[in-house]
Order: structure tokens, then sequence, then C-alpha cells
């Protein structure tokens, strides 16, 4: 049996969650409670919106869900965030040790480079009183990070790269998140993405034919594609291009946005809190001039800043699966077969229960206690957990200690920034914007006299 929820239409609920997540799930939440009742697009069953609950759903086998079908018409039927059960297991396991520890510190001096080679741009508008985007700054960035790790010094055109990637993440409608009913060629939109993909698989089946042509020591290169490249299963055999090609798309459309869309809400959250910011400066500071991109993902006022604005702005509100059997939550609601189970991160990460003022931003949080999995959930739980955590933490810790180190940036207005949807995430309206007043001047190491 289902829990008591919203009687609207499918279509009304959906529309309401994609566009307004965080007022729809206060609301439902005030007058259903832990458990609610949907009935939306991508199917009828319920919404978990506590730690505990969350944590029911994220312990279960792996082989009790399945993912929502929209989400390989997006990403393609090879992306690991599409395909479920053992081809599921079988490509977690191959890229599991690709994307952690020694691997990723691999790619710390590439994200590093193309941040601080993106950021000189600020000295064109430094001073001149204009206000701009950040989030026009930051996405540039996050894609110039992706083109530097996933090719490397490689074979690819630069520029060609950045116009293929700009218009699949362009093309890609907030509209199309919402379940796969418009992911038809009649709908303009999706007719724009499908045109989109086309053209990056264009670009990605050129360049990995080139990397294989140059020889095995190019295809074991030590960017993202060399690694998936090289990556072997159990029974020795390669991916298929067309597989690595799903990976790369994930990596581009699910990995550019949220990133880019967090260093945002980041600086904008320091610039809003002074005393955050200066703590967080000296921090960095007393590294040194010039520090490596190692030491700053190990810095732990910066890890608690980034961790802060993931949960008072989550950037992904929801985790969607699909009951491949009847699963039973909380010991008295039953999802049917073919039933969905939509955990909402947005309610999760704001709970009274578990964070003290969710509503403000107190990064001192993640230094006075250290929060379960099913609390601070940002990017999903359980064996489904975001492949990508390692390379989305540490990119966002280097692009914050480069902006916040080395530029003074202000405000261009008090009035707050409002989540809206953009894309498959959550990002400020407004795009945070700023002014750049000039780069930084470090104040000088007092000596003891």
């Amino acid at each position: 049996m289902l829990p008591p929820g919203p009687r609207a239409p499918a279509l009304w609920q959906t529309y309401r969650f994609v566009t307004s997540p965080a007022s729809f799930t206060r609301a439902i939440h005030r007058r259903y409670g832990d458990v609610v009742g949907l009935n939306t697009l991508v199917g009828k069953g319920v919404a978990v919106l506590e730690a505990g609950l969350a944590r029911e759903v994220f312990a279960a086998p792996p082989e009790t869900f399945a993912t929502v079908p929209v989400l390989e018409s997006i990403f393609g039927p090879n992306a690991v965030i599409s395909v479920s059960g053992e081809p599921h297991r079988k490509l977690r396991k191959l890229l599991n040790p690709r994307f952690h520890g020694a691997q990723v510190k691999g790619f710390l001096s590439a994200m590093q480079r193309a941040v601080r080679t993106h950021l000189e741009g600020l000295g064109r508008v430094a001073g001149r009183g204009d206000s701009l985007a950040l989030t026009d700054v930051t996405q540039a960035m996050a894609l110039d990070v992706i083109i530097e790790t996933v090719f490397g010094a490689g074979e690819v055109d630069r520029d060609a790269a950045r116009a293929a990637l700009r218009e699949i993440i362009h093309a890609f409608s907030p509209v199309l998140a919402g379940g796969g009913t418009l992911h038809k060629a009649w709908f303009p939109p999706w007719r724009r993405f499908v045109r989109a993909q086309d053209a990056f698989d264009r670009l990605i089946g050129d360049v990995v034919s080139a990397r294989r042509a140059r020889g095995p020591r190019a295809v074991e290169g030590e960017d993202v594609l060399g690694v998936l490249l090289s990556a072997r299963y159990d029974d020795g055999a390669p991916m298929s291009d067309v597989e690595i090609r799903d990976q790369l798309l994930t990596l581009l459309l699910a990995g550019h946005e949220t990133s880019a869309t967090a260093m945002a809400w980041c600086i904008y959250h320091l610039l809003r809190h002074p005393v955050a910011l200066e703590r967080l400066r000296s921090e960095i500071d007393a590294l040194g001039d010039a520090p490596a991109p190692d030491a700053l993902t190990k810095l732990r006022y910066l890890d608690a800043v980034v961790s802060e604005t993931l949960r008072i702005e989550p950037i992904v509100t929801d985790v969607l699966r699909l009951c491949r059997e009847p699963f039973t939550l909380g010991g008295r609601w039953t999802v049917p077969k073919g039933g969905l189970v939509a955990v909402l991160l947005v309610a999760i990460l704001r709970d009274p229960r578990v964070f003290d003022e969710p509503g403000e931003f107190k990064p001192e949080r993640f230094l006075e206690k250290k929060f379960s999995a099913s609390e601070f959930l940002p990017f999903g739980g359980g064996a489904r957990r975001c492949l990508g955590v390692a390379f989305a933490e540490a990119e966002l810790a280097i692009a914050v200690a480069e902006i916040v180190s080395r530029w003074e940036l202000e405000l261009a207005s008090e009035a707050p920034e409002r989540s809206v949807r953009r894309n498959l995430t959550m990002g400020p309206k407004g795009g945070v914007r700023v002014r750049v007043r000039g780069r930084r001047r470090r104040e000088p190491e007092r000596r003891a006299s």
C-alpha cells in the first residue's frame, strides 16, 4: 500500500517538482510527513524525505531497483548513470578505481592549470565597475577543466571541442528532464538535443580513432580518455567506443553543469559571509604564494565550505529509482513492482532534525560533526553514488581556492539569489552577478620583533 499524497494529475506534480522542487517538497512534507505518495510522468510511487528512510533505500540490494528510462534516453544505454543490475555492477567495478585516489590525483595539475588560465580573463574587466554573471565564468572554466582532463595534450581541436560541448549543454532544455514523454522527433527541443548529440558523437569518434591510431602508448595516456581506452573488464575485454562515448557524455552533462553551478554558489555564499571568506583565505595563504593543487584538496575549512555549499544549495534535487520487485519502506509502506521511489535530497539536506539552522550558511558544522552518508548526500548514496565524487570535490576545491585567494570580487546586488531549474540541475536565477575589483593583495606576514 502506498502512503497518502497529493491528488493532482501526474503532469502537474511533475511540473511542480521540476520547476520548484524546494517549495513543492516543503508543501508535501508539511502536509503528509516523511513518506509521501507521488504520481509523476516517470511513474507512481513514493517520495522519501527523511535520512533514516533514505538509508533503507540506499542499503537495499542493487538488483532491487532499476534506473528511470529518461536517463538512458539522455545519456545513452551504456552510461554508468543509466544501466542497472549486473551491467551496472561490472561497469562500476571497472571504473571505480579509475576515478579515485591516485588516478584523480593525476588530474589535479591539469585542473589547476585550466582554472588559472581561464581566470586571467578577469583582469580585462577588473576595476571597470561592470558586472558579470559568475556562472558564465564558472561554466567556461569548468568546460576548460573537462577538455584539459578528458583530452589532455592529445589530438583534439580545442575550439571544435568547446563548440560541440557548448552546443550539447545549451541544447538540453529543462523540459526534457521531466520524463521521456517529450523525447520525440516532433518536439523541437528534443530534435535540437539529438542534433547536438550527433555532433558530439562525431567529435568523440574522431578523437578516439586518432588516439587508437597513435598506438598503445597513446591509448594508455594519463587523461580521462586514456583511462577509459586502457580499461579492461575481468575477461580482458576493452570498453567499446559506444561505451566510452556514453561515459564521456555523462561526465560532460552531469559533471560540467554541477561543478560550474557549485563553484558559483560557493563564491556567492562566501561574498555574503565575509568572516567565512577571511577564514578561508587565511587557511589558503598559510600554504604560501603558489600552493600545490594536492595541498588545496586537503584543507579542512575549504572542504567544509564546499560541503556546506552543496548542502544549502543542492545541485541535484532527487534520486529516482524504479522497483524491480515490491519494496517495503519503513516497515509500513510497500511500493509495487514498477513503482517509483524518489529520495528527495533537497528535503534531507535541509532537515532541521539533522542540520541545526538549516537555512544558514555555517561551514563550521562540518568541522564539528561528521554526518552519515544518508544525512549528507549531495551525490546520492548506496551502490549508485556518483562515480565522479572525488573528481568533483577536487575540482571545486581548486577552483574556489584560486578565485578567493587571487581575486577581489563583490556582489553587484544585495538581493538574494533564487535557485531555479537549469537543465538537469538547479542553479542561481541571476547567475550570481559580481564586479571584479582587481587582483587580491595578500597581507604581509607579521614578524615578531
